[in-house]
């Protein structure tokens, strides 16, 4: 988890959607690794072949460089590319100290100040009522107090590490009586904490790896408004993940399943619900956190050509990406041909600029044919391991 009082061994990335809410730092170790691979794609094009190692790593985040690379640099939101922030530094230890010193001195100062006004509240309530005021409701029928009902509030980034986590079994027998009290017909659970993700890798369990927040002001978030309406149209409480058809309860609030939910122009089961985004038709569909993550045995899904491992487990959990995520991972050539001539559509060697670009329908320019022509069937493209067929899949 990055921690955002503490940046000395992070680096700030900028990503080209103005909207992006996957995060703008990354660990040091993260990013090396990353730049890493992006200087071996720019060492790989024909411009830059004839420059020097020192070059490369000079122009590589300018203009000159960044051109040539930025196709690789996809954003986790999906909608943009990340670049390094040339202007950004990261603090020193020193500055640190500092601002942790004045960060006391200010709370030093608000105690005090709370501490005086209690005292004029409590001279003032005496000297108005003498006496005989009616006590505070927490008082009333001996040691009973009253308790705020805080898993009602939205939580924030930091609070995924620090709400008390409870066995699974009793957040979703809790969740199954307690509903949300306004929008999409209250249909949806609420979520008490976040239990369910102790199952994945302690570096995973952070506010990058799961969406916990509105993107809007007041919890107004068009995605997370946008998902539940058109489920409540369905009278869907549940979703199905579409590798396992294992059931998920959904949530009014981020994170909204324990998996992830996306648009496919394509239906690939029955369970996926049809729906109107940017005045397209399209499918929305969910993958549970397990399948995701790939972890278990029989939750592992590989390629039926090339055997490759299907890896979801960079995506983030709880939210919506508006492409077809299968098709945005193409792993070999039988990925990328037509589906009507069968012939390749795109060079090995050739990606396209966005991860959303492989569900828009194009046409072959070899038949003609107008078509979403790298979502394939899932049964057509992955088996589960051991290498056998999906039998459930149609």
């Amino acid at each position: 988890m990055i921690n955002l009082e503490d940046l000395r061994e992070c680096v700030r990335v900028q990503c080209s959607n103005d909207s992006c809410t996957a995060g703008q730092y990354m660990h040091r170790e993260c990013f090396d690794r990353w730049e890493d691979e992006v200087m071996a794609y720019l060492k790989s094009t024909a411009r830059a072949r004839s420059w020097s190692d020192k070059q490369r790593q000079q122009y590589l985040w300018t203009k000159k460089g960044y051109d040539l690379v930025h196709k690789v640099c996809a954003c986790k939101c999906g909608r943009g590319n990340l670049k390094k922030d040339l202007d950004w530094n990261a603090p020193t230890t020193a500055t640190i100290a500092k601002k942790q010193k004045k960060k006391k001195n200010r709370a030093a100062i608000g105690m005090a100040s709370a501490s005086a006004t209690a005292r004029m509240r409590a001279n003032s309530l005496s000297s108005i009522s003498n006496g005989s005021c009616t006590p505070p409701a927490s008082s009333i029928g001996g040691s009973e107090q009253s308790i705020s009902p805080i898993h009602n509030q939205a939580p924030s980034p930091a609070s995924i590490a620090k709400l008390p986590l409870t066995p699974k079994s009793k957040v979703e027998l809790h969740s199954e009586r307690v509903r949300a009290t306004s929008g999409a017909n209250g249909i949806f659970s609420r979520r008490l904490d976040f239990s369910s993700f102790n199952v994945l890798p302690r570096q995973r369990i952070n506010s990058y790896s799961i969406k916990i927040e509105d993107e809007g002001n007041h919890g107004n978030d068009e995605t997370r408004l946008f998902i539940l309406s058109s489920l409540a149209a369905q009278h869907k409480s549940r979703v199905a993940c579409v590798l396992c058809e294992e059931p998920m309860l959904v949530f009014d609030r981020y994170p909204l399943v324990d998996g992830t939910f996306f648009l496919s122009p394509k239906q690939h089961n029955k369970g996926c619900i049809e729906v109107k985004y940017e005045n397209r038709v399209q499918y929305l569909t969910s993958v549970c956190m397990a399948c995701l993550e790939g972890v278990e045995p029989n939750r592992v899904v590989r390629c039926r050509f090339c055997v490759n491992k299907w890896d979801g487990s960079s995506l983030v959990l709880g939210t919506m990406y508006s492409y077809d995520i299968f098709a945005a991972m193409p792993c070999c050539t039988e990925r990328l041909k037509c589906n009507n001539c069968f012939k390749m559509m795109l060079s090995p060697n050739q990606r396209l600029n966005f991860y959303s670009d492989y569900s828009h329908s194009v046409s072959c320019p070899y038949c003609s044919a107008q078509d979403n022509h790298f979502v394939k069937p899932l049964s057509y493209c992955y088996t589960k391991q051991p290498m056998q067929f999906f039998q459930h899949w149609p």
